[in-house]
């Protein structure tokens, strides 16, 4: 058998009830039993089937990211109830049973993935719907936004037939038999007076990937465009695939690795690089003489308990290298932020050999993460030899400077409860103490552990490597250390974070349980901190 016709994982045959109705809906389950028990819904199109075109091999692709779920809607397939032309309303109730279902039984519905017709609906169901948990993605497949346009699919002779009699058959043959169905005049009015800019109303923090056969003579590549400008408020990503029609005939594995590299964790994170960059690039050289500075916050983040959506505010956490020598312009900009504090988590000999800065508007707390003690020259070659065991040696490093919590994190925690404003953290490459600072108080605020160690990874881009480091770090570790190897320790990578976080909640547990037996914390104590940090979302269309 080909790869394409290999099953991957089991099928199960579902039959889902529509509420208030006496209808069934039939579907396939295709599980590898995915323990974060993600589900993505795959919706057909017009006169299809959950087998129609590429769904299974779609599916299979899919299989490594997420379990799915292919279903007929109502009257199509081996569903049950009429099918109809114009019927959207019960596109979206079909679609709202299979998500409660699925739901019901513990999934996380994380996508919904539709082609032509189950691609409008799909859109129209996120803008809609108000659902909550929010759907974090959305994939649309040759979705058509000029509903006008249909006139021109159908052709002269069909829009004579309306005219003179009324209605016209629509026959095709799916799923193996011949289909027939009635349009009359209302039902094609009401098809194309369908109201697709509603798709402005999809949440702003939901992941929309748009997919279109550059040679579809169905939906117009134009239709793609539009759509786009209507939901350019949403993280977008457009693919087009070249020579493709409507159907994706001959293309079915290229459209199908397009949708499914997208999910990948190498995909996911190019998304995210690719929805960051411009930001980053306003930040990392905002501030004259002052190194991988930008902020931390335009953070969306959904509850793994109720599914409720929160916002890191944008503008109240920073972080960078040492800020000892801002230009006066430099100085200006950190102004102009309402900048009034710096925690400094350098040692004192670090600050004697490199100097500091504060001024009357803002104010330095030095919070050293090592006592002087620990940042001797025989503890800093032992510290940057760890660095240079790869991936353990950085784990090992970061998770060293946790028994010293109690000297350096309080204070900040202290600055945002009780004065809210904006603050850097800072050491002198600002990329380990400080990273390790910024990674515990984004798990306070429940930001997703990819984005921690993803933003971790920003100073390899924001941190150009000075020679007099290198020379520093090779004489303080001294022996046969190559330049490769210290650039590798002033470097970042997100597989250090990754072990970092893995370590410190096998030895902690979660953030919370960490600040409540480390740090005496009680769980009000460390919701006032999370409230200060976010902003809790109440509807899910809200746009900020």
């Amino acid at each position: 058998m080909t790869p394409e016709k290999t099953t991957v994982g089991s099928l199960t045959t579902v039959r889902i009830p529509v509420p208030d109705t006496s209808i069934h809906l039939a579907g396939i389950l295709q599980s590898t039993n995915h323990a974060s028990r993600r589900l993505g819904i795959i919706c057909h199109g017009v006169l299809g089937h959950k087998n129609y075109l590429f769904q299974p091999i779609l599916a299979n692709m899919l299989a490594p990211y997420m379990d799915t779920f292919r279903f007929d809607f109502r009257g199509n397939g081996e569903s049950e109830g009429q099918m109809g032309y114009s019927n959207w309303d019960d596109d979206q109730a079909d679609i709202d049973a299979v998500v409660q279902h699925f739901e019901r039984q513990g999934f996380q519905v994380y996508a919904l993935i539709g082609h032509s017709r189950g691609a409008i609906s799909s859109l129209n169901y996120a803008a809609t719907s108000n659902h909550v948990p929010l759907i974090p993605y959305i994939v649309s497949i040759s979705a058509r936004f000029d509903m006008a346009d249909v006139k021109r699919k159908h052709g002269p002779q069909i829009m004579s037939l309306l005219e003179t009699q009324g209605h016209f058959d629509w026959e095709a043959r799916a799923a193996g038999k011949d289909v027939s169905l009635r349009v009359t005049k209302q039902n094609f009015d009401d098809f194309i007076q369908f109201d697709t800019s509603a798709v402005s109303n999809i949440p702003a923090m939901t992941n929309v990937l748009l997919c279109h056969g550059s040679e579809d003579a169905v939906v117009p590549v134009k239709d793609i465009a539009e759509l786009q400008r209507h939901i350019s408020h949403t993280n977008t990503t457009l693919r087009i695939i070249t020579n493709a029609d409507h159907n994706y005939r001959l293309h079915y594995k290229e459209l199908s690795q397009a949708v499914s590299q997208y999910f990948s964790t190498e995909g996911r994170k190019a998304e995210w690089t690719r929805q960051i960059l411009p930001t980053w690039k306003t930040w990392v050289h905002a501030v004259g003489g002052v190194l991988n500075f930008r902020n931390v916050g335009n953070i969306w983040i959904t509850s793994k308990t109720d599914g409720s959506v929160s916002y890191l505010r944008p503008g109240l956490i920073y972080r960078c290298a040492d800020i000892s020598k801002p230009t006066p312009e430099g100085i200006k900009v950190l102004e102009s932020l309402n900048i009034t504090d710096v925690f400094d988590l350098r040692s004192d000999s670090e600050t004697e050999r490199r100097g500091s800065f504060e001024n009357d508007k803002i104010k330095r707390h030095h919070t050293p993460v090592f006592s002087d003690v620990d940042y001797s020259p025989t503890q800093i070659a032992l510290r940057f030899t760890m660095y240079l065991g790869g991936t353990e040696g950085f784990c090992e490093a970061y998770m060293s400077m946790i028994p010293n919590i109690r000297q350096f994190f309080p204070p900040i925690l202290k600055h945002i409860v009780e004065k809210k404003t904006p603050f850097i953290v800072h050491c002198t490459a600002g990329k380990d103490r400080t990273g390790v600072v910024c990674a515990l108080l984004q798990m306070i605020c429940g930001v997703d552990e990819e984005q921690i160690a993803w933003e971790y990874e920003l100073t390899r881009r924001c941190m150009p490597i000075k020679e007099e480091d290198v020379n520093f770090l090779k004489n303080a570790i001294g022996g046969e250390s190559s330049d490769a190897q210290v650039r590798g320790v002033l470097s970042t990578n997100e597989d250090y974070m990754f072990r970092f976080l893995e370590e410190f909640h096998a030895k902690y547990g979660t953030i919370n349980d960490f600040l409540m037996n480390e740090l005496d914390m009680t769980m009000e104590q460390i919701h006032a901190v999370r409230d200060a940090l976010v902003t809790k979302i109440p509807v899910p269309r809200a746009v900020l």
